[in-house]
Formats: C-alpha cells, sequence, structure tokens
C-alpha cells in the first residue's frame, strides 16, 4: 500500500499551503509513532523520495526518518519472536515523483556504466528497475485515484505499466471503507491479462 503524501510537482503550490502540508506530514507521523499496530510491530512504514531535499522542514524529516527506522525495528522484533509474523507495508511517497526517479535511475546506471560495472550491451528493463527508490517493493495491482481526476499526476509511471486505474469521485478525506470497497469490487472484476489474450 502506497500513499502519495506530497509530489515533486506540490512545490510548485503556495508557500502557506506547503508549510501546512508539511506540518499535517510531521503531526501525522508523530502519531502514527505511538500507534499500538505500529508499536507492535504490525505495520512498517517505508519512505518513497528524496528526503534529503533541504526544503522540507528539519521537524518533518526528523519525524518521518524516526516513523521508518522505529516501525523496522519493531517489525523485526516481531519477526525474530514469530516466523509466522505478518507485517503490512505502507509506503509514504514524499517529494516523489515518476519522471524524477526514473531519471535518478537512469543516472546511476549511466554511473555503473562509466564505472565499468554493467556493461553497455548488458542494459534490459531490470537494471533500471533495481536502481528505482521502489525497488524493493511490487508494482502495484491496483492504483486509487481520488477526487474525480483522471490522471496519473507523475505517480509510480515506470511501476503502473499494468496496473489496473481506478477513479474515485470521492474527495481522499472521505475515502472511507465504504469506498475502498467499492474500488475492490471494482478491481475483483477486472481480467488481468499483462498484454496476453483472454481466452474466455
Amino acid at each position: 500500500c502506497t500513499l502519495f503524501a506530497f509530489s515533486t510537482e506540490n512545490w510548485s503550490r503556495p508557500q502557506s499551503e506547503i508549510y501546512a502540508l508539511f506540518k499535517l506530514i510531521e503531526k501525522t507521523a508523530s502519531h502514527y509513532r505511538q500507534h499500538e499496530m505500529v508499536r507492535e510491530g504490525k505495520i512498517q512504514i517505508e519512505i518513497l523520495g528524496n528526503l534529503d531535499d533541504e526544503r522540507i522542514p528539519k521537524g518533518t524529516r526528523k519525524e518521518l526518518m524516526a516513523l521508518e527506522m522505529e516501525s523496522r525495528e519493531n517489525c523485526s522484533r516481531r519477526r525474530k519472536d514469530d516466523d509466522d509474523h505478518n507485517v503490512l507495508t505502507i509506503c509514504l511517497a514524499i517529494n516523489y515523483g515518476g519522471r524524477a526517479d526514473i531519471l535518478q535511475a537512469a543516472q546511476k546506471l549511466a554511473q555503473a556504466i562509466v564505472a565499468g560495472e554493467v556493461p553497455p550491451n548488458a542494459l534490459n528493463e531490470s537494471e533500471i528497475s533495481k536502481r528505482l527508490c521502489t525497488s524493493h517493493i511490487p508494482d502495484p495491482d491496483l492504483i486509487i485515484r481520488t477526487g474525480g481526476e483522471k490522471r496519473l499526476s507523475n505517480f509510480f509511471l515506470w511501476n503502473a505499466a499494468y496496473s489496473e486505474l481506478y477513479f474515485s469521485n470521492v474527495l481522499w478525506p472521505d475515502f472511507d471503507d465504504g469506498a475502498l470497497e467499492d474500488a475492490l469490487l471494482w478491481y475483483g472484476k477486472r481480467k488481468r491479462r499483462f498484454g496476453g489474450r483472454d481466452d474466455d
């Protein structure tokens, strides 16, 4: 599960709105550090995007990094005690952009080629995929876009090649259990062919 909290394009918004968004992110991160599910190692938080950007308030960066680290440590400790322990991983995309992620992956790949680590004739999708910030998570099966918009808005451009796209008119703050159930019911009726043919 990945939540798009702040995109690289959101920097073009008014400064007051950016400030309010990061304050909300910081407050939410601080709250979830104390959440029972995180403290008991049932939820692991992963941050996707560039947190090293100096425009991100230090307090926000500190809370996000602490949330990610503490959730990872709690889950690791829980796994040691219970081999069958299941963890829900929630990724927060913050200062993330699909194009920016592809670009930084291409830059890393170019550096690897120059350094002789990757032969030019060995280039393939896998060499790019493993350098994306999303390399450690599977491609999404379902992408839900709320608020009546019918676009990806630079979200998971590489990863969304075969994702099912569900567009909802419900605004994100109002997207509740019922709205999620509607999306999952819609997804359940989809036939996923990944470029192949439907034999039915």
